[in-house]
């Protein structure tokens, strides 16, 4: 193939009269652009002696920018490209071109290093400059000029890649379907590696050397600005709708967003992505961006330092690519199997943990490092694999879930079907993958940025002003998604992105003000309607969310009828009721409700007795008078620890008839078998726990044993589901261990509650919190009545301190019910003490 001619010296550049020295490694200007010599210019080009890599900045979710061979943003209205601009064809080696000015004799063989010196005083430019000169092969060279560009090559069915998988995300979110949706992360993630690692190998093929200080430049340049209008823009809104505890949360969660580090503070505080018992953080989306760019803080220096001892010693092509693939790959095989361990043995840290996540980003690199190899693929085998990836990437959304171990290893599902993928484009256009290629899917890929970023805050607080989840709402939080994507990534993201400010466009020769001019003309009208707009969204948003000083009805006091005086029920059920029909929150909650919605175990007098590791002091977790008469147990998981203030004020107020003993475990089910936890040490602590127990029973023979257990069903050790059938017959099995005691009580834990995170703010009424009684807990309820029937032992509901008229409301008189939705305040606890009281004295057992 012919070299196309050198582009004639600027008139600048020829008054400079400076000299520079090429490195041995790099080409010159006219290698093809699949030439592994050369790499593509279009994203790695050298200008003035330096290398423009406008791909640099490829944001993991958004449309790469293009450039031209000079280094130059496209003329407006060009179209930039989509995909790192990988080859197409194999990488042959392409004869050099002459370049005009003085070179030191036999510069041009490999590894001699070359000096063009300018010329000091500018010569015109003729039509026999810019000629094209016959290359070396004989035949006629390219005209080529200082503005032209190589072709670039689209990498359309990345771009669809992209709109598959945030797709995906925002159907997983907003529905709940399908159920493996969130894999569209594990997809981004192999995208991301893919990426950049070509980006850098192309830079350091083009000129020897990596700019860390470009790439990091064009990160931040590509991410940050959307990233921090999001987390603004978030926190503002938050301020205004959300209650004070969770604002003040969500601030903390964007300043870990943006430093990157969302990924650990989630796992600092215990978030649990499949089995969330609070409402999820409406900035925990960002934990993917932290573990990318905490793999691109250390993966870059990893690669120099690879490449510099791949290539020290020899040039030959494709040397330091092959040192890459090696390179990746025991990253890949190390962090997968460390994923696996973490998954088993703490699935919770392991779904945000970068270490268990940098493995998908690994398989990306040892892509892009393989390209000139998949570029060979023929064609039949390209299509095969692309259809082949194409269908493992959708059936992934609809195999994996939240019951399966990820991302060990279930997480190599969509990451191979997405690597087949992008491997079956190296060789040329996906033109068979029509659902990829499409101008659709393109454009959703191009977006796919601004939509990720956006759609969870959105859906978060959509549903905070609309409870009611219908269709509507469903239509309504995916359109201002989009409508918002749209407007980010057109007004803002582009125009930002573009800026000479942000780009650091240099003062010299005037070039500063005509990059601001280029630039006003592009996008100056966009950037001023935009900004107009995010003012009036600004002013329109705190005016109309001043609602919080609006009056409203207050509750109605409740009124008991005077068999209150004899069961302590009817009070409760008088205050749930007036609770439940109450539009005002009482400014007299004690402890308020941001108060409570701080509360974790760690608040319950006693934590200290369901704690794991070694049995704790039986004497220090009994209450009461130590020489009283009649002694009680109170067993089980995190259900007995909640109702434990309940059964400690029992004892105090027995006037020395009892002594309660309150000791489990924090999520350890009393049952035969063991229920599998992801708790750190519960698994290993449980059957011990129930060992030393059962026991203790054994030695003091107590007059009654009361059992409380979570309603939830749970699963095996080797995580097959138990059925409600399967919990109750295995909670009896265990308490028939209990012969010494002279009774057994089985106490039903409340009816799930509302997360008071997420249905108290600024903008709600009580009734925002009210919630039913759930047919989960209704089956789980009947059952255990049923088998205490018939084991001769006894049961007592909880729904008469829970709930009035099948409505649960979130207080009680001046009481918060609960702090999360599943385990009663200390405060409530003890407040229902009396009628758990006389709950037990109506069976005869007190």
């Amino acid at each position: 193939m012919p070299a196309p001619a050198a582009a004639p010296r600027s008139s600048s550049t020829a008054r400079t009269g400076r000299c520079v020295l090429s490195s041995p490694r790099a080409p010159n200007r006219s290698a093809p652009p699949d030439s592994p010599l050369g790499g593509r210019l279009s994203n790695g080009s050298i200008a003035g002696g330096r290398v423009s890599s406008r791909n640099g900045d490829t944001p993991d979710f958004g449309l790469p920018a293009a450039s031209t061979a000079s280094g130059q943003e496209p003329p407006a209205g060009s179209q930039p490209g989509d995909s790192p601009g990988e080859p197409f064809l194999p990488p042959v080696a392409r004869p050099a071109a002459t370049r005009p000015g003085l070179s030191r004799p036999g510069a041009s063989r490999p590894g001699a290093a070359r000096i063009v010196t300018t010329r000091t005083t500018a010569a015109p430019v003729t039509p026999a400059a810019t000629a094209p000169k016959p290359a070396k092969s004989g035949k006629p060279a390219v005209p080529r000029t200082a503005r032209s560009r190589p072709p670039s090559v689209r990498r359309r069915d990345i771009q669809g890649l992209r709109a598959l998988a945030v797709i995906a995300v925002i159907c997983d979110h907003v529905i709940g379907w399908p159920t493996g949706g969130f894999a569209g992360v594990d997809i981004f993630f192999v995208i991301s590696g893919f990426l950049i690692t070509g980006i850098l190998l192309r830079e350091h093929e083009a000129t020897g050397r990596i700019s860390l200080r470009t790439f990091y430049g064009n990160r931040m340049r590509r991410i940050l600005p959307a990233a921090a209008l999001v987390l603004a823009v978030t926190v503002a809104v938050g301020y205004f709708l959300f209650n004070q505890t969770r604002a003040l949360t969500t601030a903390w969660d964007a300043l870990s967003s943006l430093l990157f580090v969302a990924n650990w503070r989630f796992t600092a505080v215990g978030t649990d992505y499949f089995h969330a018992t609070a409402s999820p953080s409406v900035l925990q989306h960002y934990w993917s961006l932290s573990v990318e760019e905490q793999f691109y803080l250390v993966w870059p220096w990893l690669l120099l330092l690879v490449l510099f001892l791949a290539t020290r010693r020899s040039r030959t092509p494709g040397r330091g690519r092959r040192a890459v693939v090696i390179l990746a790959a025991v990253v890949v095989v190390g962090s997968f199997g460390y994923a696996v361990w973490e998954t088993a043995t703490n699935p919770t840290v392991a779904y945000f943990s970068t270490f268990s996540r940098i493995w998908e980003l690994g398989v990306g690199a040892i892509l892009a490092a393989a390209l000139p190899l998949l570029a060979r693929m023929p064609a039949g085998a390209r299509v095969i694999l692309g259809w082949v990836g194409l269908a493992g990437i959708v059936g992934s959304f609809f195999v994996v879930s939240g019951s399966l171990p990820f991302p060990g290893p279930w997480a190599v599902l969509p990451v191979a079907a997405t690597a087949l993928v992008i491997a079956a484009g190296a060789g040329g256009p996906q033109r068979h993958l029509v659902v990829l290629t499409n101008p659709v899917s393109v454009y959703l890929g191009n977006i796919s940025y601004s939509l990720y970023l956006w759609h969870f805050p959105v859906f978060i607080f959509l549903t905070l002003l609309l409870p009611d989840q219908t269709v509507q709402t469903t239509l309504l939080i995916v359109g201002t998604t989009a409508a918002v994507a749209v407007v980010s990534y057109h007004l803002v993201e582009q125009p930002l992105h573009s800026s000479p400010w942000l780009r650091g466009v240099a003062r010299a020769g005037g070039e500063r003000r005509s990059a601001w001019r280029s630039w006003r003309e592009n996008f100056g009208t966009q950037f001023i309607l935009s900004s107009m707009g995010a003012f009036v969204i600004v002013v329109v948003v705190a005016v109309s969310f001043q609602v919080h000083d609006r009056p409203l009805t207050p509750m109605a006091a409740p009124v008991a009828s005077a068999a209150s005086d004899v069961n302590p029920s009817v009070q409760l059920q008088a205050d749930l009721a007036a609770a439940a029909a109450a539009t005002a929150w009482p400014d007299n909650l004690s402890p308020s409700l941001d108060r409570a919605m701080a509360l974790t175990s760690n608040d319950n007098p006693a934590r200290a007795c369901f704690d794991t590791g070694n049995t704790p002091d039986f004497g220090r977790c009994t209450w009461g008078d130590g020489n009283a008469p009649n002694h009680m147990y109170l067993v089980g998981d995190s259900e007995a620890l909640s109702y434990a203030p309940a059964f400690k004020e029992i004892a105090e107020a027995s006037d020395g008839q009892w002594k309660i003993t309150t000791i489990g475990l924090y999520g350890c089910r009393f049952t035969a078998v063991d229920v599998a936890n992801d708790g750190a040490g519960v698994m290993d602590a449980c059957p011990q726990r129930k060992l030393d127990i059962k026991n203790a029973i054994a030695d003091d023979d107590p007059q009654l044993v009361v059992v409380a257990n979570a309603f939830a069903l749970g699963q095996d050790t080797n995580r097959t589901p138990l059925s409600v059938a399967d919990m109750v017959a295995s909670t009896a099995a265990e308490t028939a261990g209990y012969d010494a005691a002279g009774k057994i009580v089985y106490l039903a834990p409340p009816p799930l509650g509302a997360e008071l995170g997420q249905c108290y703010s600024q903008v709600s009424s009580p009734q925002n919190c009210n919630t039913g009684i759930g047919q989960a807990w209704q089956a789980f309820a009947t059952a255990t009545a049923a088998a205490a029937t018939a084991s001769g032992d006894f049961y007592v509901s909880s729904l008469g301190f829970s709930c009035a008229d099948s409505i649960c409301p979130a207080f009680s008189g001046t009481i918060p019910t609960k702090y999360d939705t599943v385990h009663m305040t200390p405060a409530y606890a003890e407040h229902v003490a009396p009628a758990i009281r006389f709950e037990l004295g109506a069976l005869g057992l007190m």
